[in-house]
């Protein structure tokens, strides 16, 4: 029959489709493809997401799916994977385990040395350190190599679920192909589909099945088409044993790659001969037509840097076109292919039906299915009690422990938060907080809460939180209650947050906690840069125009109340606030063309910061499809600002956080408890000393010593949310003397108080608190803390409560319509805020007899500082955090101090910090010394000085300090290199390591440099480093055998050191300047006397010249400082400035601004400066007002 009379197909559904979460592979988000699916160009009504290992984009899918059904569209979702799999585990396993053996033999015989030299596979392990994301090769895929090892193989086969057993199947295969089938991919074999192959649908996929490849194979080694069909019989017989015959498809595709057709006519053939039907598909891999190139590119940014080659092809190099086609597109692909293969002669209808059998699949055997989306939690078991009776319990018992059952405040409020909690069913979620922390309170300090979960008794009486609410009058409503539709959300803090994850695991099983995920996407200027490289862009100028762009499109796109960590620099905002940017764009229009397709695609997955995933093993493996990353199972989706997938299937978020604070109060009580005489002691003791004196479970904040020395003395070295000199300036000059002061402090000093003055007027109230008129004794009673001001959220929470009767409930919904913004929302906020102020003016009028003119007044207030008020639960538990800290510091100085220098090896900036903060508290910081410096900071009382370890040194690895201490004391240099028989002492003490010790002059213990044989470390540095190989060989510096022929050959010989010691005698020190840096490269800090020499003070003392720090704020003065740092800026109208750290002789330091850029010669050199000290601003300058000071180096 001609092809012109067979009636073309007129329905189609995509059964083998990827998306972003196919990384690098695929390009848009499912939400994309849907889209397009179901535009009127597509004209369809169904499309299968089927991504390669994973179901991370699944739960996409569905959200947005749900969302277009509810929009009045017909459409299916199907739920899919396309997997890896061998036709055996236990054979790949074995053969791949084979194959580890051999070249660790390869590698350790002399006879394989060849071998092991030979480039191998990444291995599983490797892997797992490189970070576990799987990268769909499509080049190798599709690759036949009939050479190629088995084990080394893995095969595609697209999955979809039918119905809910099907998705329950299909989710339970992904996770255990991560977990025992993962070598550079996941893999599942015929045993796995076979024990889950109910509800589910299955087809032979792309060239990368193993369909194609026995086709492929088959033909190369020149087997018969008769032996060919017997290879397939025998794999189609296994696939409908796995899972039936009517759910088993053979799958053609049509493209220009000749091996595809070939493919194609056995799959034909194979059809005829066992009934198995055909279906067609479109593999698609990008949302729409015009993507292809996005998705060339896409594929290349994933191998950039691991294969040559920056050349996009042309469309017309295109063999396959993969986006998602209706019925009509994919009838035209197979008409193009069909004038040149015979086989499809006769074959019309066959093609034509099986386009047509993807929608009759769909709609007639596939069901809509989803996933359980209600909670899911560990199981509660407690004989002869509900969940909610053993909670009551807990609580009952608790109040009775801290002597609160006869106090009616606190009885009434736990009756009313179990009221809500019994009301919302969450009680299994507190049950499982309370059992997690009571065991890792055994392991970790906790803190005392974490955002507004510290406002309720239920949490504090259970443990979860540290923090009494009802002292500071923190509301349940702010965190949980009736009128809340979400979960619970508890945020908390611990020393050591692996400990709340362990002890997780200890009482639920390791497969019941899973880490939650979160995916990395491509970023804006690393993906400019990137693209650029693609079209010849000169990489100078791309750095350059990208460069400042952070900061100077910040600035002016940022809302003033977003903390600058969530920023998220977009292509749009660049175009209309950087002129560079879009001038930039303009000259390269082609990579302006693919900066919007693939900004904020899929680069990598990793892993949240402290959520986790709590629940009954087979609920989690069930219920989503889990992956591996590193090693580790995870979740496949996220919980974050761009998406949420977790708590809207039934996923409730644990967020065990670390907090470094706690972690250093608790290193810092283990040093306090060996000074008292305790060698080593253990967490409990320190947890016994935390609870005696610091607690604030068992203790006030009270020591007036506490706010004394710290907050009002500024001694705020390691002290939380008091790092920043302008935090530290308000505290100075509002100096808090309660929790609830320090609270509203860390609450204001954020953007958008900031950028209101609300920290000035604060201060200013705080000084004349006894003049200022509350129009009502309720005002007075909610904002006399704060001296007026609408500081925390639950202030107005209140005064909607108490002064204009608002239950609990509607003061948290007017929380939310004053603070949350939205500009889909702005309207219907506009709307809400009218009604909220009318029922506050009214019922202020009605409950208090407040007049209008006063409920209006206070409204405008509410209403000005909702923008910036802030959650008073976190704040006051974050306040006493900080004091913590401060106790410390006031009562254990010496030992907190040496704590925050051990905390900030490694930490550069950190470091360097604390050093210039403990040096102005009049400390010492004593050298660094081969014989003496332990393995942590210490405060040495002979010395009066805080002792660098060995470890802060860059350059000095652990290793090499253990070898140190192993071997020392060391009394000279031939002790220092060689043992008893005159060989090498090391292996780990390096090249490296030597010149980072002889730099920081660490050897000056040794008697070469107390007799005088050396006169400075420069000399010691080049000795070593000249002749390192020459001295490795021994004493003599030769080898034994040469040393045997000279003693045989009567020669003199002499040791290598003494011969050395001589020839470089001569060699000059380093100058004051290559000191100085040598200092701050290695370890952050340089003395005094080679940062201030004597004489350079001397000649400024003389001449009567003071520092800039002793120029009073408000006027203008000349003084001098040298500079640590500099750190080039530019303002928003992208005038040029710089911002120098500065410091003086007494150990004072700061920042200077200095208008205009000089590119070298300003960090560690001395200046005189006119500068001008304003309140507000700061310290300020030009460089036309500076002068440096010769040092005479």
């Amino acid at each position: 029959m001609s092809i012109d009379l067979i009636t073309p197909p007129d329905r189609f559904v995509g059964l083998h489709a990827h998306s972003t979460f196919s990384t690098f592979d695929g390009l848009g988000y499912p939400a994309d493809h849907i889209n397009f699916v179901l535009s009127e160009s597509q004209g369809m009504d169904a499309w299968a997401l089927t991504d390669h290992g994973n179901g991370n984009g699944l739960a996409h899918a569905h959200s947005h799916a749900v969302k277009m059904q509810k929009a009045g569209r017909n459409f299916r979702q199907v739920y899919g994977v396309e997997f890896y799999f061998v036709p055996s585990l236990q054979q790949w396993t074995e053969e791949y385990a084979a194959h580890r053996q051999a070249i660790k033999d390869a590698k350790t015989a002399a006879a394989a040395e060849k071998k092991a030299k030979e480039k191998i596979d990444i291995d599983a392990d490797d892997e797992a350190e490189a970070g576990g994301l799987v990268v769909e090769d499509e080049d190798e895929t599709k690759k036949i190599d009939v050479l190629k090892d088995e084990w080394k193989r893995r095969y595609h086969l697209v999955v979809t679920a039918r119905n809910q057993q099907g998705l329950k199947n299909l989710f339970t295969l992904v996770k255990k192909s991560y977990k025992y089938g993962f070598y550079r991919y996941p893999r599942i074999d015929f045993k796995l589909l076979r024990e889950h192959g109910e509800g589910l649908h299955v087809s032979t996929a792309c060239l990368g099945g193993i369909y194609s490849n026995r086709i492929l194979r088959g033909e190369v080694h020149g087997h018969s088409r008769n032996q060919i069909q017997n290879e397939l019989q025998n794999l189609t017989d296994q696939f409908v044993s796995c899972v039936g015959e009517d759910n088993f498809k053979l799958e053609l595709q049509f493209n220009k790659i000749g091996k595809q057709h070939t493919v194609n006519d056995y799959l034909i053939e194979h059809h005829k001969q066992t009934g198995i039907q055909l279906i067609c598909t479109a593999d698609s891999h990008y949302p729409t037509s015009d993507k292809w190139q996005a998705r060339e590119l896409y594929k290349k940014l994933g191998w950039l840097g691991k294969r040559d080659g920056l050349t996009l092809p042309e469309f017309e190099d295109l063999k396959c076109e993969l986006y998602p086609k209706n019925a009509t597109q994919m009838w035209d692909e197979f008409l193009s292919s069909y004038p040149l293969y015979d086989f499809y002669k006769g074959n019309e209808e066959l093609v034509r039906d099986a386009i047509n059998r993807t929608h009759d699949i769909v709609w007639n055997d596939f069901e809509d299915t989803w996933v359980d989306t209600s909670a899911k939690l560990p199981t509660i078991n407690v004989p002869n009690k509900t969940p909610f009776q053993h909670l009551s319990q807990l609580v009952k018992e608790s109040l009775i422990d801290h002597d609160l059952h006869t106090n009616q405040v606190y009885v009434d409020r736990a009756k009313e938060e179990l009221s809500d909690i019994k009301y919302l069913g969450h009680e299994a979620y507190f049950i499982t907080m309370y059992e997690i922390f009571k065991k890792a309170e055994q392991k970790t300090l906790l803190g005392p809460a974490r955002g507004s979960g510290g406002g309720s008794l239920v949490n504090y009486l259970l443990g979860i939180t540290q923090l009494d609410p009802i002292p500071y009058n923190l509301l349940w409503s702010r965190f949980l209650g009736r009128h809340r539709v979400s979960w619970p959300d508890i945020d908390t803090d611990a020393g050591d947050r692996d400990e709340l994850i362990n002890a997780a695991r200890e009482l639920y099983g390791d497969d019941a906690v899973i880490p939650v995920s979160n995916f990395n996407t491509l970023k804006l200027k690393s993906l400019v840069k990137d693209i650029a490289k693609f079209y010849d862009v000169p990489f100078d100028e791309v750095n350059k125009m990208t460069g400042p762009l952070q900061e100077q499109v910040m600035q002016l796109a940022r809302d003033e109340n977003q903390e600058k960590s969530v920023f998220v620099l977009k292509h749009e905002d660049c175009m209309q606030y950087s002129p560079e940017y879009r001038e930039f764009m303009e000259t390269y229009p082609e990579v302006e063309k693919h900066v919007s397709s693939l900004f904020m695609q899929n680069r990598a997955i990793g892993r949240h910061a402290g959520g986790v995933i709590i629940a009954d093993a087979e609920d989690l493996e069930q219920s989503m499809p889990i992956v591996g990353v590193r090693g580790e199972l995870q979740t496949p989706w996220t919980e974050g600002m761009n998406f949420r997938n977790l708590e809207d299937n039934g996923f409730l978020k644990f967020d065990f956080l670390g907090l470094t604070l706690l972690k250093d109060v608790e290193n810092c009580i283990y040093r306090i408890l060996k000074k008292q005489g305790n060698p080593n002691p253990t967490f409990l003791e320190a947890k016994a000393f935390f609870d005696k004196h610091l607690n604030c479970r068992f203790h006030e904040q009270d020591d007036f010593d506490v706010w004394k020395h710290v907050y009002h003395n500024g001694r705020f070295c390691g002290v939380f949310q008091f790092t920043n000199q302008g935090a530290r300036q308000f505290s100075l000059d509002a100096k808090p003397e309660n929790i609830e002061e320090l609270a509203a402090l860390t609450a204001i000093y954020r953007p958008g108080p900031l950028k209101a003055n609300v920290h000035r007027k604060y201060v200013k109230a705080k000084k004349n608190a006894d003049s200022i008129h509350y129009d009502h004794p309720i005002i007075k009673e909610i904002l006399g803390p704060t001296f007026g001001f609408v500081t925390f959220q639950e202030q107005f929470m209140l005064l909607a409560q108490k002064l204009a009767g608002f239950d609990p409930g509607e003061s948290d919904k007017l929380r939310k319509t004053l603070v949350k913004k939205s500009l889909d929302t702005l309207a219907s906020k506009g709307s809400e805020k009218a009604i909220a102020r009318e029922k506050f003016i009214k019922g202020a009028k009605e409950l208090n007899d407040v007049p209008e003119s006063v409920s209006s007044k206070l409204w405008a207030d509410i209403e000005f500082f909702s923008v910036y008020g802030f959650n008073k639960s976190h704040a006051v538990a974050y306040a006493i955090d900080s004091y913590y800290a401060a106790w410390l510091h006031t009562h254990y100085e010496t030992e907190w101090l040496a704590t925050i220098l051990q905390s900030e090896n490694g930490n550069p900036k950190g470091m360097s910090k604390a050093i210039s903060e403990i040096k102005s508290f009049g400390y010492e910081i004593a050298a660094i010394d081969i014989n003496h410096s332990g393995t942590e900071w210490e405060f040495s009382q002979t010395l009066q000085a805080f002792v660098p370890p060995l470890t802060s040194l860059k350059g000095v690895g652990d290793k090499a300090v253990e070898e140190v201490f192993a071997n020392r004391p060391y009394k000279n240099l031939n002790t220092l290199f060689y043992d008893a028989e005159g060989v090498w002492k090391h292996s780990k003490l390096n090249k490296t390591a030597f010149s980072s010790l002889t730099k920081m002059e660490a050897f000056k213990s040794l008697d070469e440099f107390k007799n005088n044989e050396l006169d400075n470390h420069k000399q010691l540095h080049d000795l070593i480093l000249d002749n390192y190989t020459t001295l490795k060989k021994g004493y003599w510096g030769m080898t034994k055998t040469a040393v045997k022929r000279a003693k045989k050959n009567d020669e003199e010989i002499t040791p290598i050191v003494e011969d050395l010691l001589t020839k470089y005698r001569v060699v000059s020190d380093w100058n004051r300047s290559e000191k100085i840096r040598n200092y701050f490269d290695l370890s952050n800090d340089a003395s005094d006397d080679l940062l201030f020499p004597p004489s350079l003070i001397k000649k400024l003392n003389d001449k009567q010249i003071k520092s800039i720090f002793d120029i009073p704020q408000g006027e203008r003065g000349i003084g001098w400082f040298t500079v640590t740092e500099v750190i080039h800026k530019t303002t928003k109208n992208g005038k040029a400035f710089m911002r120098w750290k500065c410091v003086d002789s007494e150990n004072r330091s700061g920042w200077l601004r200095v208008w205009g850029s000089v590119e070298e010669g300003v960090e560690f050199s001395t200046w005189l400066a006119d500068v001008k000290n304003d309140a507000g601003w700061g310290m300020s300058s030009t460089l036309a007002k500076l002068k440096k000071i010769n040092t005479f180096d």
